[in-house]
C-alpha cells in the first residue's frame, strides 16, 4: 500500500486533469515516503533500503532492559514476528519467547511479558534481544497522506526550477522555495515523530 495514490495527489495539483502523469506522480509520491520518513525517524527496511512509512519487516537487535518491559526505539508496531532473549547473541530456538508470553501494545512500541509468561524479565545483557517485527502503517493515517500530497504538489510544481534560487516572471524575479519539505508538512507531520528524531 502506498502512502497515498496519484488520484489523491492529483487534488492538489491545479490545472492537471487524466491519469497522464499518474507515473510521475507515483515516483514523487515514492521519494516522499522515503523522505518524510526519515523525518520522522523511522529506519531503513530490513529488505528493500530506504525507510518507509508503510508497513515492513524490520529486525532489530536491543541491549536488554531487565524487567518486564521492552520498548522499540520505532513504532507503530503492527505486529511481533519472533522475539529472542539471547545473553550469548545466538539467538537460537531455545532463546526464542513465546508469542503467548507477552503482549504487544503497537502504537507505543511496548511489549510487556505476561505475569504467567514462561520468564518473569528480560535479561540485562547488551544486544540480548533480537525483534523482527512489522513497523510502520498499515491504514495511512489522513494527516499524513495530506502531507504526502502537498510535498508531492510542490515537487511536481517546481520540476523546472530545479537548483535555481529565483525565476524570471512578468519582467521581475522571483524567489523559488527550496525542494526540501515544507513546513506545512512538517507541521502535519509533527505529532508523528519519534522521540529520537526530535534531538538534531
Amino acid at each position: 500500500m502506498a502512502i497515498a495514490t496519484a488520484a489523491q495527489a492529483r487534488v492538489y495539483i491545479r490545472g492537471l486533469t487524466g491519469t497522464s502523469e499518474d507515473a510521475v506522480i507515483d515516483t514523487l509520491l515514492a521519494r516522499a515516503d522515503s523522505a518524510m520518513a526519515s523525518y520522522l525517524g523511522l529506519p531503513a527496511a530490513t529488505v528493500g533500503g530506504d525507510p518507509t512509512l508503510e508497513d515492513v519487516a524490520h529486525t532489530l537487535y536491543m541491549d536488554g532492559p531487565g524487567g518486564a518491559e521492552l520498548r522499540l526505539p520505532f513504532y507503530p508496531v503492527q505486529s511481533v514476528t519472533t522475539l529472542h532473549d539471547s545473553a550469548d547473541r545466538t539467538y537460537g530456538a531455545a532463546d526464542l519467547i513465546d508469542a503467548a508470553d507477552y503482549t504487544v501494545f503497537g502504537s507505543d512500541g511496548l511489549v510487556i511479558l505476561d505475569t504467567d509468561g514462561a520468564i518473569g524479565s528480560f535479561s540485562s545483557v547488551r544486544r540480548a534481544i533480537k525483534v523482527v517485527a512489522v513497523i510502520g502503517w498499515s491504514a495511512m493515517p489522513s494527516a499524513i497522506v495530506h502531507a504526502a500530497c502537498l510535498q508531492v504538489a510542490h515537487w511536481y510544481g517546481a520540476r523546472d526550477h530545479i537548483g535555481r534560487t529565483s525565476v524570471s516572471q512578468g519582467g521581475g524575479s522571483i524567489s523559488v522555495s527550496d525542494l526540501g519539505l515544507l513546513p506545512e508538512v512538517m507541521e502535519a507531520l509533527a505529532p508523528y515523530r519519534l522521540p529520537a528524531s526530535w534531538v538534531a
